[in-house]
């Protein structure tokens, strides 16, 4: 055992002397110091430790427990008894631990240290903390109690933001209080006391979970040492703790309190949890009003409360960080045993049980990408702290805030980019940003995970951006400019890191942008740092337009040329197709008839092997797909021979046959995996890629032959995925048509993108990805429609397809979307954004924009956060509806009901709020007076003005009804917007609604005239082919007829047109009969002989008439009945067979 415990020893020292040497070179590098540390508490050498942790604590943030093992440590080793330098040395030491991460058992252990030396100094011989913590007689004069309790204060205030928790350091505070009022006599017994009360005020104010206990306490004490002042004291601790108390419980917004959160912080079942529980927590507290109002009304941002959130909220992920680190140490030192013992000379078998180093090397590379995930998340609360301070406190707090976070997460080169910027706003001392600079870099931290190059890339763009950002830079002739010099700096140490290099070419863009336009004396210098070959340029189609670009602006089209013939040779290259089209474009514009056909020979020859490319890797990824989908299979089908080989036998089959029905089973099961998982995809926060995404999964095919259907090309593209729409374009003019291909998920846009050059029914095909493509045009003049959208746009190209849409739900929708043929003609087509189209009637410019649907955000619930204001003076403004409600929240957007003639306000307006529960503060303001009037302030309902009324209008119903007109004979693919457009040029339309299977529309018009008009049209309504045919709405279809199917059985045929009446959004549905009135009412009755089988139908005529029938049917009753009792004014006389009132009571 001592040999082994030598040879281990001997190991040891041998890896700490490399080790120191390394350090020598790097003595900043985090590793390096947290290895030596390790080492040198093996070896028991204390002091060497405390220096390596006094060292790295300098540099980084320690966790909790690094910092409790170094204090412990650094307590231990100080010379006893304690005296004043001594003493202070340490409590240095707990108020620089107090300054990295907020943590209770630092604070805690720094209390007790601190009343553990006044209570070894007042007692030395009895007190327990003399024998742990001796003290020499100038410490003992020194911690008097003032200057005890000021220390003790200072600690315990450190820990007032942690709610739920702080009430462990007050009660150390408290209990000695009450040990030294014990203890004390006379006036010195009043001082105490009164020390106490103060004590328990401070604690009051602050909002904390025990708030209730602390006065409870408060209230046995004063009645037990002040009884006569008991009344008195507690209403002065009853009005400093009622602040505190609604901070803690009574302060909410969206619903939540401080409480809540607390309560959800103290159940979380681990660090994880908690994390996210800060992460709703701080933007809870930031999200409240920094400036207070006039009113002095809240709910205003609490500093302290918000600052220590913030502070709270990132210790969770650092722990999570901590303890993903032990695990990468374990495993960096069972790679460095397995690399010693391949090294040594005696190498044996393998021990059994010991993992792979190929395994230990993954598990190297998940850990670290662990490490960053955290270190990630945690600079982005640091991030959100620091932007919060700026705007909360002072400019000078958000610096101090970024300096903090550099130590915090010295992996996140945007932290230390941040940091570098604040400096540079301070000072422009080149030195400090130097120092700032090389410090990032030492540390040795943006390097992990290996590979990854996004944090070094940033650091070294701040530092670029600084130098080319300096007015006078003294550089010698012939030397390199600092900027050049720090980019040639970076991408050295990013291909260290990284041998591809960066695939963003963050630096490269910079770098080609700022000697071109800023530094252009430098720009030769510049290419020839950025031609050295590296994979990420070499291999990027964005260096290569930016680099032939360069050229082509300095007029060396030779050189632009050779660089596009390069690139389009190599197998790597990401995206062929953007330098082919480049390609041929600098030959259009520069070249002549020659060398553009020279190209297009050169790109044909790279298509072809780039086609092939890409079937060979199609082929194998095919082949595993098959050979991984028959393996599961083959696994399911022994697994269920050897699960139902003896319930098979007791059941008398034949086990074998069973067995292989469930391997069908199972196979159908593994072929339908693709489709339940988008199913339940719905359910979940995927649902997002289930969306229709026209600008991604639609392609262009051109080429094909005249007269092609849609199921010909479906069948075409039928292995590459399922279409959801196949759009024919023909082209009269031209020999071919082209089609719009539009496929379900965008993941078979690569295989059919594969298809392209590929023979269809015999004849080559071209196919085109349309990505940004299609435009979104809006803010056009009510008159313009579909013909003059396109005359407005094919002037950049030609147009495959519009997209209107419905009208039928709001009749204000003034949009559209554009299919241009290539990301060109769209890219060209923007110039548009902002025109004014020339005696429009409305004078706004147009929207034209690139529609990308993945850049959309999930909208808001806006009708939930806008109020309705009504009750308004007529003389008020937007300003005025703003200073009504800045006091609840950030007001959006502001719509004032605005005359235009008078030029005075109507009386109303919608204020739109941030959030909901703004807009829910804000309701407040109803009833109030403004101006005279008393305010009505409500949630705005969207869909006021089109919810029915519950009261039957049949008048309506029948008046809508005679406005109706139905349209027959639609062609397919109908859009509701350009029929309704192609409409509207004839007669004036409120509403149209389409009834797709059948091929009809319902069109609403305003009057009865314009049905009249449209009906009696003599000239044919074509629409995209087909002639249009209008019929009455009031008039019935025919009843449904039967049917003889192929095989001579009768059927029933259903109508298939549109509702004969008119549809639930055209007019109100009957009412239920009422059961206190079985008599059917006139208009019932009308409708029962309407619907009648046999009886025509009739008219508004007809209906007046029965309705006269039936009145004077009634009239004529009532005077026979009049003329029977002889008098008007006497009761009518009982008829046979009835009786009166006496008679029934003498039943009951």
């Amino acid at each position: 055992m001592e040999g082994e415990s030598q040879t281990n020893m001997d190991a040891t020292l041998t890896e700490l002397s490399n080790l120191l040497a390394e350090l020598e070179e790097q003595p900043e590098n985090v590793f390096f110091l947290r290895r030596q540390i390790v080492l040198m508490r093996s070896l028991g050498m204390t002091a060497e430790v405390l220096d390596a942790y006094a060292k790295l604590s300098s540099l980084i943030m320690l966790q909790e427990e690094e910092w409790l093992t170094y204090l412990d440590n650094f307590v231990n080793s100080v010379v006893k008894p304690l005296d004043v330098t001594a003493f202070m040395d340490i409590v240095e030491k707990y108020v620089q631990a107090e300054r990295d991460y907020l943590s209770l058992p630092i604070i805690l252990q720094h209390v007790k240290f601190i009343i553990a030396c006044f209570k070894a100094g007042q007692d030395p011989q009895s007190s327990e903390e003399a024998l742990e913590v001796p003290v020499d007689e100038e410490l003992a004069a020194f911690l008097d109690v003032g200057t005890t309790r000021g220390l003790i204060k200072a600690a315990t205030d450190l820990g007032n933001g942690l709610l739920s928790e702080s009430q462990q350091l007050w009660q150390l505070w408290i209990d000695w209080e009450l040990g030294l009022m014990e203890g004390a006599k006379g006036t010195e017994k009043q001082e105490a006391i009164e020390s106490v009360h103060n004590v328990y005020l401070q604690r009051l104010a602050i909002p904390h979970s025990t708030i209730d206990q602390t006065t409870s306490s408060y209230s046995s004490f004063c009645s037990t040492y002040c009884n006569e002042e008991y009344e008195q004291r507690l209403v002065k601790a009853t009005e400093v703790s009622q602040t505190a108390k609604y901070k803690w419980s009574g302060e909410r917004r969206a619903g939540k309190s401080r409480e809540d959160f607390e309560l959800l912080i103290l159940y979380a079942t681990d660090l994880a949890a908690q994390a996210q529980v800060f992460v709703e927590y701080y933007k809870w507290e930031s999200s409240a009003r920094i400036k207070p109002t006039a009113h002095g009304k809240g709910p205003n941002v609490d500093i302290t409360l918000t600052q220590a959130v913030f502070e709270r909220a990132v210790v969770p992920y650092a722990k999570l960080a901590a303890m993903a680190q032990s695990s990468l140490d374990e495993i960096n030192l069972k790679l460095q045993k397995q690399s010693k013992s391949k090294k040594s000379k005696g190498k044996g078998k393998k021990k059994e049980g010991e993992p792979e180093a190929t395994t230990l090397a993954e598990q190297k590379q998940a850990m670290e990408e662990t490490i960053r995930a955290y270190k990630d998340a945690e600079a982005g609360i640091w991030a959100k702290y620091a932007s919060w301070s700026e705007e909360a406190i002072h400019a000078m707090t958000g610096t101090k805030i970024r300096k903090n976070a550099v130590r915090a997460v010295p992996h996140c080169g945007g932290a230390w980019a941040d940091l570098f910027q604040d400096t540079e706003k301070v000072t422009a001392d080149l030195q400090q940003l130097d120092s700032l600079f090389e410090t990032a870099l030492s540390l040795g931290l943006l390097f992990i995970p290996e590979g990854r190059t996004t944090e070094i890339t940033e650091l070294f763009l701040a530092r670029a951006a600084y130098e080319a950002r300096l007015a006078s830079v003294n550089v010698a002739l012939g030397a390199v400019h600092p900027a050049l010099a720090t980019i040639t700096r970076g991408l050295e140490a990013i291909t260290k890191v990284n041998k591809s290099g960066d695939a963003s070419l963050k630096l490269e863009k910079f770098a080609l942008d700022w000697a071109e336009t800023i530094a252009p004396e430098y720009l030769d210098q510049t290419l020839l740092v950025l031609d050295k070959p590296v994979k990420c340029r070499s291999s990027s189609y964005q260096f290569a337009l930016l680099r032939a670009n360069v050229e082509i602006r300095r007029d060396d089209v030779d050189r632009a040329r050779e660089i596009f013939e390069k690139f389009i040779q190599r197998t790597d290259l990401d995206w062929p197709e953007a330098i082919y089209e480049a390609f041929i474009q600098l030959e259009v514009v520069h070249g002549t008839p020659q060398t553009l056909q020279d190209t297009r020979k050169k790109i044909e020859r790279e298509q072809e092997k780039v086609a092939k490319r890409r079937e060979k890797a199609a082929a194998e990824a095919s082949a595993y797909q098959e050979q991984y989908t028959a393996a599961a299979i083959q696994g399911a089908a022994a697994g269920a021979v050897d699960a139902v080989m003896g319930d098979a036998e007791l059941k008398g089959v034949d086990p074998t046959q069973e067995a292989v029905d469930l391997a069908v089973a199972a196979s159908a099961d593994l072929s339908a995996a693709p489709v339940a998982v988008g199913q339940s995809g719905k359910d979940n926060a995927e649902e997002v890629h289930l969306k229709r995404d026209r600008e991604h999964t639609t392609v262009l095919v051109t080429g094909l032959p005249k007269g092609c259907t849609p199921e010909r090309i479906e069948n075409f593209f039928f292995e590459c995925g399922p279409v959801r729409e196949t759009t024919i374009l023909v082209d009269e003019d031209a020999m071919h048509d082209s089609a719009l291909v539009e496929f379900k998920k965008a993941e078979a846009i690569p295989d059919v993108l594969e298809k392209d050059k590929k023979k269809f029914e015999g004849t080559p095909v071209s196919i085109s990805m349309l990505w940004r493509s299609t435009l979104f045009v809006t803010n056009f003049p009510r008159e313009m429609d579909d013909g003059g959208i396109r005359n407005l746009l094919e002037q950049y190209g030609r147009i495959l397809e519009t997209r209107w849409p419905s009208r039928k739900y709001a009749d204000s929708r003034r949009f559209c979307y554009v299919t241009m043929e290539s990301p060109a003609a769209a890219q060209e087509a923007l110039v548009l954004h902002g025109y004014k189209v020339p005696g429009a009637s409305t004078n706004f410019g147009l929207t034209v924009l690139i529609s990308d649907p993945s850049a959309k955000t999930k909208r808001s619930d806006a009708a939930n956060s806008t109020l309705f204001v009504g009750g308004l003076n007529n003389k008020s403004t937007e300003v005025d509806i703003k200073g009504l409600f800045n006091e609840f929240g950030t007001i959006s957007h502001i719509k004032l009901g605005w005359d235009p003639l008078k030029r005075i306000c109507k009386g109303f307006a919608f204020v739109e709020m941030s959030t909901e529960a703004e807009a829910k503060a804000a309701l407040k303001l109803h009833g109030t007076q403004y101006k005279g009037k008393y305010l009505k302030v409500e949630i705005s309902d969207p869909n006021h003005a089109n919810k029915k009324s519950q009261e039957r209008k049949p008048d309506q119903a029948a008046e809508k009804r005679l406005r109706s007109v139905r349209l027959s004979n639609l062609p397919e693919d109908t859009q509701e917007g350009l029929l309704q457009q192609a409409l509207e040029k004839i007669v004036p339309v409120r509403r149209l609604e389409m009834f797709v299977r059948s091929h009809e529309a319902l069109a609403e018009l305003e009057s009865q005239a314009d049905v009249g008009k449209l009906l009696l049209r003599t000239e044919p309504f074509i629409f995209n082919g087909n002639e249009i045919t209008f019929t009455e709405q009031n008039k019935r279809p025919p009843p449904a007829k039967e049917a003889r199917d192929d095989s001579g059985n009768d059927k029933d045929v259903k109508s298939s047109s549109a509702p004969s009446g008119p549809s639930t959004m055209f007019a109100p549905r009957a009412a239920r009969k009422a059961l206190a009135k079985p008599r059917p009412t006139a208009v019932a009755a009308a409708k029962a002989v309407a619907a009648s089988p046999g009886i025509p139908a009739q008219g508004q005529d007809d209906f007046r008439a029965l309705v006269a029938a039936k009145n004077k049917q009634r009239e004529e009753k009532l005077n026979i009945a009049r003329e029977g009792s002889g008098t008007s004014g006497e009761k009518r006389k009982l008829e046979d067979g009835q009786e009166g009132e006496e008679s029934k009571r003498t039943r009951t």
